[in-house]
């Protein structure tokens, strides 16, 4: 299969796919690791801001050039605001955890939102979770239980829990965006919940009295923050029209080893064994949940 032929599921160039798909996992990872090197000279609602801010360049060409007039255009707003106060509350609470969690503790965490999801789902789409699924979302708490390690002095702070809630409301988020996708196109769901955040955050800076970056190199790194996660988004949602879902999946993985790495050598972190059997643990939970979702999908 070449770049310029489909085949018969309409999925075209999946070395593509997959090279978008492996920079959205660096991108994401790199974001976390900028925001977690600079959250202590600068506030976390400020970078947030700028996050979202630089963002809204590349979205907005991208919906103006598959919408052209109808770039803004949204038939279920209800949907698209639950989806932007979601993706606000994952983002915020994960910039916010990142001041005080570890970053690969962090990106260990992230992989719980299939756990999340499937505990979710049949509350809030009426999806039918099998008892395998059930069974894999208790073994994938206790690879969060290793990760966080209970049994150690102060393991419990504000920004474990933040860090929890990051991935919990990141499940809400996808499964309010399984609805929207039903009725509205991607670019513009993205472009209003970027602009929705921008708005947001610099409501709280400016209530908040905060002092805005007056050093360029603060600036630098912002708009990089903001530009990274524009591509992030368009990586995202292009490798999923290149590649299957099934195939992309396991390369999000690939956020532990690359958080690991940063968080060695960026933070000289000490990466217990606990750390990777509990990482090892969840990973295995949340890949068989995503199998076992997939397989319910295709027989049914």
């Amino acid at each position: 299969m070449t770049a310029h032929n489909k085949d018969s599921n309409g999925l075209i160039n999946m070395p593509l796919g997959i090279s978008f798909s492996i920079g959205e996992v660096i991108f994401t990872v790199g974001i976390a690791a900028i925001v977690k090197l600079i959250s202590n000279d600068v506030s976390v609602f400020t970078i947030l801001f700028f996050r979202y801010l630089f963002c809204l360049p590349l979205l907005f060409a991208t919906a103006y050039f598959q919408r052209g007039h109808d770039a803004l255009q949204i038939e279920n707003k209800g949907t698209l605001a639950l989806r932007s106060l979601f993706g606000i509350a994952s983002f915020g609470f994960l910039f916010t955890a990142l001041e005080t969690v570890e970053l690969s503790k962090m990106t260990a965490l992230l992989q719980t939102i299939p756990v999340f999801v499937t505990l979710l789902a049949p509350l809030l789409i009426g999806e039918t979770v099998g008892w395998r699924r059930r069974i894999a979302v208790m073994i994938g708490f206790i690879g969060v239980a290793l990760i966080i390690e209970p049994s150690n002095e102060g393991w419990f702070h504000i920004g474990i829990l933040f860090g929890i809630m990051s991935p919990f409301f990141g499940a809400l988020m996808l499964l309010t965006l399984r609805r929207l996708g039903q009725s509205d196109h991607p670019a513009s769901t993205a472009l209003w919940y970027n602009l929705a955040g921008a708005a947001v955050f610099l409501i709280i800076s400016i209530a908040l009295g905060l002092a805005w970056p007056t050093s360029l190199d603060v600036l630098i790194v912002l708009g990089a923050i903001g530009i990274m996660s524009s591509f992030q988004q368009f990586f995202l949602a292009n490798s999923y029209k290149l590649a299957p879902a099934s195939t992309l999946a396991p390369l999000r993985y690939l956020s532990v080893p690359i958080g690991v790495g940063l968080s060695i050598i960026m933070f000289d972190e000490v990466i217990t064994s606990s750390f990777y059997i509990g990482s090892a643990v969840l990973i295995a939970a949340s890949f068989f949940i995503m199998k076992r979702a997939e397989k319910t999908r295709t027989s049914s």
